[in-house]
């Protein structure tokens, strides 16, 4: 947590016990200087900490909640392409590809995975740069790659960083990412569940089989 979190965090806690000491002395009429007192001051200490408790759990993802400590909710499956500069053997570049990112979030902790047809990569390092003063949506995360043929390279490790984009129709995650053999390439994805979590390309692209919800590097299909 930034401090800027650190002070809506304690100065939501001191005005919910605040309302709750105020509530009970005004049914209650007690002593301010009396155990009854420092009974409810205990009370509103324990409100304000289920409060933050389901806050960080569940409610952080309601769009009308959420805005107390802002996190963008990027839970689900996104599907799009990617392309990079890797050359075969003939020197050519791939054309653009299908991409899978399945991201799995929690207000304090998050995992990336990514999927295509024939490789996919598993996040060891995660951050979410938010900075309201530069209008910054930035996920950045470090991961491991794996190939899924035969006599392919074994694991691999590389970088990406993914802009994200709201709008009132999706949301989108579009960057460069870099891996340790000097590769670079594009990502553009967009997020067509906010709940389900793929465990496969093949099982991402036979729930949407429609191309029309692959976001594409090229043009914007829907």
């Amino acid at each position: 947590m930034n401090q800027t979190e650190v002070k809506i965090l304690v100065t939501g806690s001191i005005v919910i016990g605040a309302i709750v000491w105020l509530t009970f002395f005004g049914i209650n009429s007690f002593d301010v200087l009396s155990l009854d007192s420092l009974k409810y001051i205990n009370l509103g200490i324990s409100v304000a900490g289920l409060f933050w408790l389901s806050y960080f759990k569940w409610a952080w993802k309601w769009s009308y909640v959420r805005k107390v400590l802002y996190r963008p909710n990027l839970n689900g499956t996104w599907l799009g392409e990617f392309e990079s500069d890797w050359t075969n053997n003939q020197g050519q570049v791939n054309p653009p590809k299908r991409f899978v990112l399945v991201i799995r979030q929690h207000w304090f902790t998050m995992s990336v995975r990514a999927f295509t047809n024939i490789q996919k990569t598993e996040s060891y390092v995660e951050t979410l740069m938010l900075d309201d003063m530069k209008g910054t949506k930035l996920l950045a995360y470090l991961f491991s790659e794996k190939r899924s043929g035969s006599g392919e390279h074994g694991t691999r490790q590389g970088a990406a960083e993914l802009d994200l984009v709201e709008t009132e129709i999706n949301k989108l995650l579009e960057g460069h990412f870099w891996t340790q053999a000097g590769t670079r390439g594009y990502i553009k994805v967009k997020q067509a569940s906010n709940s389900e979590h793929m465990e496969s390309f093949e099982q991402a692209e036979s729930k949407w089989s429609d191309g029309n919800c692959w976001e594409s590097l090229r043009s914007s299909n829907c």
